[in-house]
């Protein structure tokens, strides 16, 4: 079953910085972090430097190995340090799915 964690962050304060920080993971961690299948990176329309981090796995089992990785923790540093703030985490089950 697929497992999907939505990290939220606010005060970013360079949209651009936030993007490439994304990508660069993306780029180098696409096949190698465990279950990762890839993320979308959402703006607040009401909320100016909130946005949500929507990553997908494909287990919850192998969510939690990459959360183990030395990667992923200077990953989460550097998202820290372009939020200001601490993240929010909320992990998610999917129930189901209309995506092809």
């Amino acid at each position: 079953m697929s497992f999907t964690q939505i990290i939220e962050v606010d005060g970013v304060q360079d949209e651009q910085a936030l993007h490439d920080h994304m990508a660069a993971w993306d780029a180098e961690q696409g096949g190698v972090a465990p279950g990762y299948q890839g993320c979308r990176v959402l703006a607040d329309k009401d909320t100016p430097g909130r946005y949500q981090i929507v990553v997908d796995f494909s287990s919850e089992e192998e969510a939690k190995a990459n959360n183990d990785r030395s990667e992923t923790a200077a990953w989460a540093e550097r998202t820290r340090e372009l939020a200001g703030s601490e993240p929010t985490f909320r992990n998610l089950r999917q129930v189901c799915s209309t995506y092809s």
